[in-house]
């Protein structure tokens, strides 16, 4: 698709879909000169509980 059907919007709306579409072609290009496509691993911060053996929920919740 290469147009969008603008009628009837005011000219700073207009120009709002203007500026998202330039702001997604950049980011766009900017992935493939990175050679990061859309999906990128994503690495969750870990860290040691310290906690050896099992616990049940009575432990880790002490609602009673």
């Amino acid at each position: 698709m290469d147009t969008i059907d603008v009628k009837g919007l005011p000219e700073d709306q207009v120009r709002l879909l203007h500026d998202i579409a330039e702001f997604l072609k950049t980011r766009l290009r900017k992935q493939k000169s990175e050679g990061k496509g859309p999906t990128e691993k994503i690495e969750l911060a870990s860290w040691p509980l310290g906690v050896k053996g099992k616990l049940t929920r009575e432990e880790i919740y002490e609602d009673r």
